[in-house]
């Protein structure tokens, strides 16, 4: 991908400054976001911070930081570069160019546990979760639930998540759960650790294979997406605020699954926003109850789209007015 500055569109829950804007009032229409100004490779988001990683292996952030879990600002100085990040409510997780983890924030149910060799992290509401080289999962955090394997317990250091039959290739982790992919061309294998409450049915709807493969997959706090290689995005779990896909989407080409919200990129370069937009995350208009349910909204923002993240109802558009990629995501 050749080297330019992006720019980020914000939009959502804000009272924090997570958003990266000139106010803390949420919103729900874009605003261009102190983000931009770099090639973006990822955004993370807490529950009040956000992280942005740059294509060089530089960090921004934006939001609170009453727990420490934004004092990678002083990563500059000792010019550590990072590969991957993640997010728990309170806490951020750094994957080093390296192999090692960054960890900081606030760890009362053993959210900063450290690992290495990894390939992989991913974090949600309490616990992480890492893939190293070997394929191996291993996991840390708030463990009662069984999302990191028995016993269900908090894990105070990282540990491996005992029961796969295959490699894993990719791992998204739920508020209560964590769910495992192998590789996405060749077994499309699926497991599932968590919840002891199966609420939403998604030991009971999630397949235990996706065939043909997967291009991308993420979860929110109570749901699960499978995006596959010919655009139809799949769901399963929570959908009381309208969280899984609605019917007759287009050819999708990205997703990004905040707390309770999804956002969709198409194949065509418009942004789709359905789920729980209280905050205005999900854009204009929500029915009485702030939900976008049973249907989406179109984000429209100035230029093209290259990506779409979201976080704890918020919502981030990356964009580019000029635009080279050399291969496909994942």
């Amino acid at each position: 991908m050749a080297s330019h500055n992006d720019t980020v569109f914000a939009f959502g829950s804000n009272g924090s400054g997570q958003l990266g804007l000139s106010h803390f009032e949420d919103i729900s229409t874009p605003e261009q976001s102190s983000l931009s100004g770099c090639t973006v490779k990822q955004i993370a988001a807490g529950g009040n911070h956000t992280l942005m990683l740059s294509e060089d292996g530089n960090v921004k952030l934006q939001g609170d930081d009453g727990h420490d879990q934004t004092i990678v600002r002083y990563l500059s100085e000792v010019d550590w570069r990072v590969a991957q990040l993640s997010a728990t409510w309170n806490a951020s997780m750094l994957l080093l160019q390296s192999g090692k983890v960054l960890v900081c924030g606030e760890g009362q149910n053993g959210e900063l546990g450290l690992g290495s060799e990894i390939s992989h992290i991913t974090s949600c509401m309490a616990h992480s979760v890492t893939v190293l080289s070997n394929g191996e999962v291993w996991g840390w955090g708030n463990g009662r639930q069984g999302q990191l394997g028995e016993p269900a317990e908090i894990v105070w250091s990282p540990r491996q998540i005992q029961g796969l039959t295959f490699s894993a290739a990719k791992v998204v982790c739920g508020k209560d759960f964590t769910c495992v992919f192998g590789n996405r061309r060749e077994s499309g294998q699926v497991a599932m650790f968590g919840p002891k409450r199966d609420r939403f049915d998604l030991h009971l709807n999630l397949p235990s294979m996706v065939v043909p493969g997967w291009k991308d997959v993420a979860t929110s706090w109570g749901s699960i997406y499978i995006l596959r290689d010919d655009g139809e995005l799949l769901g399963f779990g929570r959908n009381d605020h309208g969280q899984l896909p609605p019917p007759d989407l287009p050819p999708i080409e990205a997703i990004a699954a905040g707390s309770e919200h999804c956002l969709a990129l198409t194949k065509a370069g418009k942004v789709l926003a359905w789920g729980w937009g209280e905050h205005g995350n999900c854009g204009e208009p929500t029915d009485s109850n702030g939900d976008v349910k049973g249907r989406w909204n179109e984000v429209e923002v100035p230029y093209s789209v290259r990506a779409v993240f979201a976080g704890c109802a918020t919502s981030l558009i990356v964009t580019s007015a000029h635009i080279e990629h050399s291969g496909g995501q994942g």
